[in-house]
C-alpha cells in the first residue's frame, strides 16, 4: 500500500518488522533492500540483497538484483566479480548473463567472460 503510495520510507519501516519476525528469511531483506534502494540509502540496502541472496542461494534473481544496485551505484567491479559466480552458479539464467555481458562491455572488457 505504502509503495503504490510512493511513500517508501513508511514502507521501508513496515518491511523491516519482517526481519524481526523471520531473520533467516531472504524475502524479508530482499523487499525492504529494494525499498532502500529507491530511497537512494545504498549503503543499507547493498546489505539486505546481499543478506537475501544468501539466505536464498538458488534464487538467481536475488544475485542479479544485487549486482545490478552494486553497478547502478558505481561499484562496477564488485559486479561484475558478483555475477561472474553466479554464472557459474546458475549457467542457465539469462538476467545474469546479459547483465554480466553488458557490465563487461561498458568497462571495455570486449572479450572477457
Amino acid at each position: 500500500m505504502y509503495r503504490r503510495q510512493e511513500d517508501d520510507a513508511k514502507a521501508e519501516k513496515v518491511l523491516r518488522k519482517a526481519i524481526k519476525v523471520a531473520p533467516d528469511n531472504a524475502d524479508a531483506h530482499y523487499a525492504p533492500g529494494l525499498s532502500l534502494v529507491r530511497q537512494k540509502k545504498n549503503d543499507k540496502a547493498f546489505k539486505l540483497l546481499q543478506r537475501a541472496a544468501d539466505f536464498d542461494t538458488s534464487n538467481a534473481h536475488y544475485v542479479y538484483v544485487y549486482a545490478v544496485a552494486l553497478h547502478s551505484t558505481g561499484k562496477k567491479d564488485m559486479a561484475i566479480e558478483i555475477l561472474q559466480e553466479a554464472n557459474i552458479r546458475f549457467p542457465l539464467d539469462i538476467e545474469i548473463l546479459n547483465a554480466l555481458i553488458a557490465f563487461h562491455r561498458d568497462a571495455g572488457n570486449e572479450f572477457a567472460m
